[in-house]
C-alpha cells in the first residue's frame, strides 16, 4: 500500500452532516460535511482515550468524540474539552491529521500523504461523466485481494480469452495483440486488437458483433486512485467504458467504486442487464485474482515469468516500483502489524510537513525506506 496518492473514500451521496467511518490503507478515517456542504476527512481517533470520532456527531463544524465530548475542527485542531471549560489554553500540538478532499464523479477523493499540493499527482479524468452522450451506472464490489493485483487484472488483455467468455475464447488468444503503448510518470494506456466471440442473448445483442470481429480495446492504469479503466469499442457506433477506482482497505481487502458508461441503449430499461453483466465479469475476475499467490503484488518480476503480452502490465509495475524505491512511499505492513492493538498509527498529512516542530501526539505509519535517491520533484498537476 502506498501513501501520497489520491484514493476514493466513499460515494458523495453517502456523506452528510453525520460522521461516516472510512477505512483506507489499513487506517480509520472520519468523513463529514460542514454547514456549506464541503466534505472533510480526519483521522478517526480522539487524542484523549482513543475514542472513534465517526461514532460521534457534529457541533457547528466540529466533530465531537462520543466518549468525553472533545471537539475537533475541520483542520484537525482540538478546540474544546467540556470537562475543562472555555478558559483552557489548548496546546497547538493537540491536533489530529486532516487530509485534502476533492469531489469528482460522484465520489469523495482523499489525498493520503504529506506532499504539498503542487507535487501531487492529479485525480485522473473521467470525461464521460456528466456527458449526455453516455449512460452511467454505478456499482460497488469488495475483493479479498491487493488493489495493485486488481489494477493489473483490469488492464490485462491476455486473461480475457480464458476468464471472460463474453470477451474471448482460448482459440483466439494468440490473435489478440497490443498495438501501441503510451506511458507517463503516473499513468499508462494501450491500444489493443482483440477477436472476441459473437455476443449471445437477444437477437439485438447478437447483431452487435459478429464472430471473431476485430474489436479495439483501450486499457489504462493510473496510480492516483489505483484506477483501472478500459474502453471497449464493440463496433463503430457502440462503446462501453469501465472506470474502476480500487481503494486499498487494508493489505488484503480492496473496495472497488465502479462507474460504467455506454453510448447505446441509453434507456433505463437496459440498466438491469448491464449491471448483471458487470457483476458477472467482476465475479469471474475475483475467482482468479483472490486465489492468486502471493496475495500482495510483488515489487518486481524476479519471481514471475513475463512475456510479450505482459509489456503493458510491466509499465504499471515499473511506475509503482519507482514510488517505492525512489520515494519510499510504501507502508511497511509488517511493522504496522506489530503495533496492531497496542499503538495507534496514522497516515502523515500535509500539516505535519508544515509543522514538524509540534511533536504530534499520534505516530505515523512506518514506511519501507527507499533504496535509491528520488529524482528531483516535478510539478505533478501539470505532468
Amino acid at each position: 500500500m502506498l501513501i501520497n496518492l489520491w484514493y476514493v473514500a466513499e460515494w458523495s451521496a453517502r456523506v452528510g452532516r453525520d460522521p461516516v467511518k472510512a477505512r483506507l490503507l489499513g487506517q480509520n478515517f472520519v468523513l463529514f460535511r460542514d454547514r456549506q456542504g464541503k466534505a472533510h476527512c480526519l483521522s478517526d481517533v480522539c487524542l484523549h482515550r482513543g475514542g472513534s470520532l465517526s461514532g460521534g456527531w457534529l457541533h457547528d463544524d466540529c466533530v465531537v468524540c462520543p466518549y468525553h465530548g472533545w471537539r475537533y475542527a475541520e483542520d484537525g485542531a482540538l478546540n474544546f474539552i467540556p470537562s475543562e471549560g472555555e478558559n483552557l489554553a489548548i496546546p497547538q500540538r493537540a491536533r489530529i491529521d486532516s487530509y485534502p478532499v476533492a469531489e469528482r464523479y460522484g465520489l469523495i477523493w482523499v489525498f493520503l500523504g504529506d506532499l504539498p499540493e503542487e507535487e501531487r499527482f492529479p485525480i485522473p479524468d473521467c470525461e464521460e461523466f456528466d456527458d449526455p452522450r453516455w449512460r452511467m451506472l454505478t456499482s460497488e464490489f469488495s475483493w479479498k485481494a491487493d488493489a495493485a493485483r486488481i489494477v493489473e487484472n483490469g488492464t490485462d488483455i491476455a486473461h480475457a480469452s480464458f476468464v471472460h467468455p463474453t470477451f474471448g475464447k482460448p482459440e483466439s488468444a494468440q490473435d489478440n495483440h497490443i498495438v501501441k503503448i503510451e506511458t507517463g510518470e503516473w499513468w499508462g494506456k494501450s491500444e489493443n486488437l482483440q477477436f472476441p466471440p459473437k455476443l449471445k442473448g437477444s437477437w439485438l445483442r447478437r447483431r452487435m458483433r459478429k464472430e471473431g470481429q476485430p474489436t479495439s480495446t483501450f486499457p489504462q492504469w493510473y496510480l492516483p486512485g489505483m484506477i483501472a479503466r478500459i474502453r471497449i469499442d464493440i463496433n463503430e457506433r457502440m462503446s462501453i467504458v469501465m472506470f474502476d477506482a480500487n481503494t486499498p482497505v487494508d493489505e488484503n481487502t480492496t473496495r472497488t467504486f465502479a462507474l460504467q458508461f455506454r453510448n447505446f441503449f441509453k434507456s433505463r430499461f437496459f440498466d438491469r442487464d448491464s449491471r448483471k453483466r458487470l457483476l458477472r465479469i467482476l465475479n469471474e475476475d475475483a475467482t482468479i485474482v483472490e486465489a492468486a499467490s502471493p496475495n500482495y503484488l510483488p515489487d518486481n518480476l524476479a519471481n514471475e515469468m513475463s512475456f510479450g503480452d505482459d509489456k503493458f502490465i510491466r509499465t504499471f509495475r515499473a511506475a509503482r516500483r519507482r514510488l517505492i524505491e525512489q520515494h519510499g512511499w510504501k507502508i511497511d505492513s509488517q511493522a504496522v502489524a506489530k503495533c496492531r492493538g497496542e499503538k495507534v498509527l496514522t497516515i502523515p498529512s500535509p500539516a505535519r510537513r508544515l509543522s514538524p516542530e509540534l511533536r504530534w501526539v499520534i505516530e505515523t505509519v512506518p514506511l519501507v525506506p527507499p533504496i535509491k535517491a528520488a529524482e528531483p520533484a516535478l510539478t505533478r498537476a501539470s505532468a
